[in-house]
């Protein structure tokens, strides 16, 4: 994920020759050089970013809460009951799901022991 589009490169100034000693060539390609280096110094995580995010996100939706209730106060009241109610539905959820995967283990460990070898 980018967030930001690189840089084109930059026209080179004819005007003034070849009075450097180095070719357009030599030159393009030692401006790639150094953007390459850059980047690779000031690589982005993408767990950071991931985490910017969701921190935005939270922030945006308190502040649209905020002003849909009128006040921060009721407006994270309603955050914090559609919290509450995730986290009661969700508990027996993630159980059941559980205790699913464990059974379907179990079965498996089960039909590999009584698999004749062979």
């Amino acid at each position: 994920m980018r967030l930001f589009q690189s840089k084109a490169v930059p026209a080179i100034n004819h005007d003034h020759g070849e009075a450097h000693g180095h070719s357009d060539a030599e030159l393009r390609a030692a401006y790639e050089r150094g953007r390459k280096e850059e980047r690779a110094r000031h690589r982005r995580s993408p767990f950071l970013v991931m985490g910017l995010v969701a921190v935005a996100l939270i922030g945006g939706t308190s502040l649209v809460l905020a002003a849909k209730e009128g006040s921060f106060r009721d407006g994270g009241a309603l955050m914090d009951a559609g919290v509450t109610t995730a986290a009661r539905e969700a508990v027996p959820t993630i159980k059941k799901g559980a205790e699913a995967v464990q059974d379907r283990l179990s079965r498996d460990a089960e039909a590999a022991n009584t698999k004749p070898a062979g």
